[in-house]
């Protein structure tokens, strides 16, 4: 049995890019930048009128400022957006523009369209119009050459926007990593069913897809299997020639009918650990095969839904990201303040279910309740693991502890 920090550490140790890909940006949400993107236009491209409005040249409205009297420019021409006026706004002209629509030439700002009052060819107002009104600047957004995104970026809605805005039509992503889910327990029922005596609902099933999903990875199957060596085996087979990442629940502690770790290492899997001093998910076993001249691994789930979602956040979903080329891969971690006592016995790190509060400036942490690992409804309450360390038995109120957020 090893450490927490050792296993995460070989979990960590394995992951690494899995290749690059080119997609249109439609296609881009969620994944993550594999090059640097530098804008190959500034933006906005030329400097451009804010309100729907008249443009003019503020030393035009001077005498208004003196003589406290409207005055009167001439309208050259109305230009809308996606028009190009191409004449130059000289002394006593003005231009009708949209939101949008290029500056003139000579031009020097915009008035509102509400401010003025426009008979025939001609407009009239009443206040002294300064320099640089309603005008934003060509680049004032982001300038050609500048870097707008980095490698390892997790790509959002805006990031697609900015892309659009700079003319980029596709970029370049990390590949997903492919999951096949295999879910053991001859115990298990589909939700909807009628339930057998002996027999529980299967929550892991969509407890699993949902986190693989939630966590950018491309998900293939989730399928249960029986708690037969052969059955096991040939779906395990058949999951290892499809994905980069094979997830069970179940089969990997010391009961009869545990096959998952045997049906592993018949295959030739070669074991990077099993059983680590955590609480809960202390079966937790990692695998890597070499199967027709690929590599993939298997992350062996406790059983115990409580101790599958454990499991995944603490170390399955740090894998993905850092499979996909994420910058920031780890669980973000905060310091946290205990609100209360807390008792264990030593020799197993425990992740501790916790809500926080900020106050003051300081984070709060305090049990949500029941930790036990089949437990799932405190894990909706649930902000963050709080790790109580290893050779810990007793901390007091007050006491200062690390917390994993959860996302």
């Amino acid at each position: 049995m090893i450490t927490y920090e050792k296993a995460s550490q070989l979990v960590l140790k394995e992951a690494r890019p899995l290749g690059r890909e080119t997609v249109p940006i439609e296609k881009a949400l969620g994944r993550v930048v594999a090059k640097e993107i530098k804008a190959f236009l500034s933006l906005p491209p030329f400097t451009n009128s804010a309100v729907d409005g008249y443009a003019l040249r503020s030393q035009d409205t001077d005498e208004i400022e003196l003589s406290g009297k409207e005055i009167c420019l001439k309208l050259l021409a109305e230009q809308r957006a996606g028009d190009y006026f191409a004449g130059q706004i000289r002394k006593g002209t003005a231009l009708k523009v949209m939101t949008g629509s290029p500056i003139p030439l000579g031009a020097d700002a915009v008035v509102p369209k509400e401010e003025v009052d426009e008979r025939g060819n001609f407009i009239f107002l009443k206040r002294k119009v300064r320099k640089g009104e309603n005008i934003r600047l060509a680049g004032e957004d982001v300038k050609k050459g500048e870097k707008i995104i980095e490698r390892g970026i997790v790509l959002r809605p805006v990031h697609l926007g900015l892309f659009a805005a700079c003319g980029i039509k596709e970029i370049s992503v990390y590949c997903q990593p492919k999951v096949y889910a295999l879910i053991t327990g001859d115990e298990l029922c589909p939700p909807g069913k009628p339930l057998k005596p002996g027999m529980i609902y299967d929550a892991n099933s969509s407890l699993i897809r949902a986190l693989v999903e939630s966590s950018g990875a491309k998900l293939l199957a989730v399928k249960r299997v029986k708690d037969k060596l052969a059955n096991l085996s040939a779906n395990l087979e058949r999951a290892l020639n499809q994905a980069d990442i094979v997830l069970t629940s179940g089969g990997v502690s010391v009961g009869d009918y545990d096959l998952v770790k045997e049906a592993a290492e018949k295959m030739g899997a070669q074991r990077i650990f099993w059983q680590v001093a955590q609480k809960p998910a202390k079966p937790l076993a990692f695998y890597k095969f070499y199967l027709n001249n690929r590599k993939s691994f298997l992350f062996g789930l406790p059983g115990n839904p409580g101790a599958v979602f454990i499991s995944f956040e603490e170390y399955v979903r740090p894998f993905i990201k850092k499979i996909m080329g994420q910058k920031d891969y780890l669980p973000k971690e905060i310091e946290a303040t205990l609100t209360h006592s807390f008792r264990k016995k030593r020799g197993r790190l425990n992740f501790l279910r916790v809500k926080l509060q900020l106050a003051r400036g300081e984070w709060l942490a305090t049990s949500v309740g029941a930790q036990e690992s089949g437990i799932l409804s405190t894990l909706g309450e649930t902000q963050g693991f709080a790790l109580i360390p290893a050779e810990t038995e007793f901390l007091e109120t007050g006491t200062k502890i690390k917390v994993h957020l959860l996302e």
